[in-house]
């Protein structure tokens, strides 16, 4: 039995007016975006421009309506952004008192099982002092490391990933990897993250696992905004 489709699109497309004078025509940024996206698949989407990755990001936080087709979530899906996440920290707060909010589990799935957050905590080097600092006082490296552990920890089913993956070191990116490769849930990735698709494929490669694709789901917007999957 198929899990159920929590994410669908049916022709989606969005267009701007543009031009001058009397002179207007409808510049398409995204269209014919079609896609079924159930628990457990991994998609990614490349884009020509950031206008291109700004209208399908807002499109899919219900921010922005599309000109044609449909974009369907299913209800009681609750999704959640990178850029959310960190945006809701309390920068004076320390790291340990944003953990104890509600969004987040104690004891998150990972690596297929429930592990402690003190495990996950010591995975990431998040320990000591560090955890009872202000957010506004971590090192960069620790801030990304942080921002990775409320990914892993927030009870959400679908989560949008924009500029986290840029951010990540030699610690937290493998984390994400293995995170990832088990969560229940429906990951999406905007744009071009080279060092994360180069971690993902050489991981691939050890693990000898030709037969499944890491992504479920690919797709590329050609100039003009047309979908094509790869």
């Amino acid at each position: 039995m198929n899990p159920r489709v929590l994410i669908s699109c049916h022709n989606l497309g969005y267009a701007a007016p543009s031009g001058t004078g009397i002179s207007t025509v409808e510049k398409w940024d995204i269209r014919k975006l079609n896609l079924e996206l159930h628990a457990g698949d991994k998609a990614c989407f490349h884009f020509q421009n950031e206008e291109q990755k700004q209208v399908l990001w807002r499109m899919f936080q219900k921010k922005l309506k599309p000109k044609i087709g449909s974009l369907q979530i299913s209800a009681n899906t609750h999704l959640h952004t990178d850029d959310s996440l960190w945006e809701g920290t309390d920068k004076k707060a320390s790291l340990l008192e944003n953990m104890e909010s509600k969004l987040f589990s104690t004891r998150p799935w990972f690596g297929g099982q429930r592990k402690n957050m003190d495990i996950l905590k010591d995975r990431l080097g998040l320990t000591g002092r560090i955890i009872n600092l202000p957010v506004n006082e971590l090192m960069p490296e620790y801030t990304a490391r942080f921002w990775a552990l409320m990914l892993v920890a927030a009870n959400t089913k679908v989560v949008l990933i924009n500029r986290l993956l840029s951010q990540l070191d030699e610690i937290s990116l493998p984390f994400i990897q293995e995170w990832q490769e088990s969560f229940s849930g429906i990951t999406v990735i905007f744009g071009e993250h080279p060092e994360y698709y180069k971690a993902v494929n050489s991981r691939k490669g050890e693990q000898q696992d030709t037969l499944k694709p890491f992504f479920s789901t690919n797709i590329s917007f050609s100039a003009d905004g047309l979908a094509k999957h790869f």
